[in-house]
């Protein structure tokens, strides 16, 4: 699995992380499906997605459980776990409650990055990023970083920090979700921080493409022996300082997903699916890999 620097930390991670959004805390989920998502994240690991990416929103604590127990069948240093704190947590004794249940459901006594999920007008960043520092000094995460902030929020938010630095920002993207590729990526690159893309297939994972778009990465998966799920992960993992978090429930999804990691997209075929020259000028040119 093709390696990524996370930020300036020499700490090298998966390009392709594993996502957990999809595991449900519904009472009516039996066994069966919770093993599902343990095969097919253990598999994952077997193919070097050694980041698991978790949240204490996702499926109210059970995707952090779940993920614990596969922490627990492997010697810790060899995973990088990421989880998210929810924003709606709004003293700091609440905050930093939160973590250690989080900390607490995963069976570990430390995160190696730890995000604010989503921005909150009536939150404080300055306290966020308080809390998130005193994690880092009380060794309960090695990272700290944010999820869905802006670039003026990002900034506002590294400024309140005294001696740590935000290494990462999560943002949804994808060939048919560019918005953050042109109006927040160049930023992260010119300041070497890593972007993590997710939702890299959408919400349905491409089965539903139509029109230009689809004969597009039509062409391009066949050019490559791809499918068309594989091309759209390797189109957002072509461009510098980017590693995607794709999910998979079952194992052949999360093969396919490993083997996309290895596809190189030429500038010419990275060019075609953004949404104007302009931005294939102003992106491309300056800030995809080759």
């Amino acid at each position: 699995m093709r390696k990524i620097e996370l930020a300036n930390t020499s700490e090298k991670i998966p390009i392709l992380a594993q996502g957990t959004w999809g595991i449900s805390g519904a009472f009516w989920k039996d066994k069966k499906y919770y093993d599902q998502w343990k095969k097919s994240l253990e598999k994952g690991i077997e193919l070097g997605m050694t980041h698991i990416d978790t949240a204490e929103f996702y499926g109210h604590g059970k995707s952090e459980e779940v993920v614990g127990e596969i922490i627990s069948n492997h010697q810790r240093d060899e995973l990088f776990i990421t989880s998210k704190l929810f924003p709606l947590h709004i003293r700091e004794k609440t905050m930093k409650k939160a973590a250690e249940k989080s900390l607490k459901r995963l069976g570990i006594d430390h995160f190696d990055l730890y995000l604010i999920h989503w921005p909150n007008p009536f939150v404080s960043i300055k306290k966020q990023m308080k809390v998130l520092e005193d994690l880092v000094r009380n060794g309960r995460t090695r990272y700290i970083g944010v999820s869905n902030f802006s670039v003026d929020q990002f900034q506002k938010a590294q400024n309140y920090l005294n001696n740590e630095k935000l290494v990462n920002n999560q943002l949804k993207a994808n060939i048919t979700d560019q918005k953050h590729l042109s109006k927040s990526l160049p930023y992260y690159q010119s300041e070497k921080i890593t972007m993590s893309a997710y939702s890299p297939l959408g919400h349905s994972g491409y089965t539903d493409l139509s029109g230009e778009t689809k004969e597009k990465i039509s062409k391009v998966a066949k050019n490559h022996g791809a499918t068309i799920q594989q091309i759209a992960i390797a189109w957002l993992i072509n461009h510098k300082n980017v590693f995607t978090i794709p999910k998979a429930f079952h194992t052949n999804h999360t093969i396919e997903n490993a083997k996309a990691a290895d596809i190189k997209l030429s500038e010419h075929e990275i060019k075609l699916f953004y949404d104007n020259d302009k931005e294939k000028v102003e992106i491309l040119n300056s800030f995809t890999t080759n």
